[in-house]
């Protein structure tokens, strides 16, 4: 049996048309889809999970662990290529620095795909670069200091 390839060719076109006009979210979209993403994460590994109440104070997300509380700011950036795209976490330390966990994500927008960077605060603040009252946590040193969707720091607590 041969394969039609005239009929797929439309589709083809279609999806390569499709990824050319793809643009990045807004940084409020990416930033809510991150949220809910490590909400739904969090809760497939078993997790209690929730998002915090909108203007929560130094974070976004809860997990409950053993009946202890702790908190987790979330960074979402975006890219449509490479991950080497995102080029920092714009934090914030002197409002979000008493977050216990932070959840950096690397959001591939061709699939949807985040890919998960889990750390303490301390490790965190370990990666962090300061500009006069703002700053960012670098990339290249959040992926050498955790490995990829790595959620052991709240596993290992159930």
């Amino acid at each position: 049996m041969e394969l039609d390839t005239k009929s797929i060719q439309p589709h083809v076109s279609q999806a390569t048309s499709l990824q050319a006009t793809m643009q990045k979210l807004s940084s409020l979209q990416a930033g809510t889809l991150g949220e809910l993403l490590a909400v739904a994460k969090l809760n497939t590994l078993g997790l209690a999970a929730y998002l915090s109440p909108e203007g929560a104070p130094g974070h976004d997300v809860m997990v409950i662990i053993k009946g202890k509380t702790f908190s987790i700011e979330v960074k979402t950036r975006q890219y449509l290529k490479r991950k080497e795209e995102i080029t920092r976490w714009p934090v914030d330390m002197d409002k979000k620095g008493e977050a216990d966990y932070f959840l950096f994500i690397e959001m591939n927008l061709n699939n949807i795909s985040p890919t998960f960077y889990l750390l303490s605060n301390a490790q965190a603040r370990e990666t962090y670069k300061n500009y006069n009252g703002s700053g960012n946590c670098i990339p290249s040193h959040v992926r050498r200091l955790v490995d990829a969707n790595d959620f052991s720091l709240l596993i290992q607590s159930i």
